[in-house]
């Protein structure tokens, strides 16, 4: 059986007081994990799983502290904090999303307004291709894991 990459997010477990109620749902969790991610890149996205994969194989190679916890609508990554996310944005483009708090916008990188709103993810860039994921982005992405450090 191959390991599940998945791990269930701090804020999820803070939901329940029972311990016996947290493992559960935890072990619940960690179980649709891949079926989040199974839905998220099916249909008329499945082309864009290839860029997820190359995003997180390379997101765990940031460093031991990096987790991934899918939802149904998004992939966050975290640290102490989610640092990034991934999210399939049309049948063509997953965006990108970091938190860069006081990072002016520069190259690729465009502003999702976050920053004025107080969300978490400040930035973002559109990738539509594996090719995309290039220096640029995995740059981006370096920093924002450096800055929830």
């Amino acid at each position: 059986m191959t390991r599940n990459p998945y791990t269930v997010h701090p804020g999820f477990l803070r939901m329940y007081k029972d311990a016996g109620d947290m493992k559960r749902e935890a072990a619940a969790y960690l179980e649709a994990a891949p079926g989040y991610v199974d839905a998220l890149f099916s249909g008329p996205r499945t082309a864009l799983r290839p860029i997820y994969e190359v995003i997180l194989e390379f997101g765990y190679g940031l460093g031991h502290d990096v987790k991934v916890s899918p939802g149904k609508t998004i992939i966050p990554f975290y640290r102490a904090h989610v640092f990034a996310q991934v999210k399939p944005t049309t049948r063509t483009r997953v965006d990108l999303g970091f938190c860069l708090k006081g990072v002016k916008p520069k190259g690729r990188l465009v502003s999702t307004g976050g920053e004025a709103k107080g969300d978490r993810i400040t930035h973002r860039i559109g990738l539509g291709s594996v090719r995309e994921f290039d220096k640029e982005a995995k740059d981006w992405m370096r920093k924002a894991y450096e800055l929830d450090g």
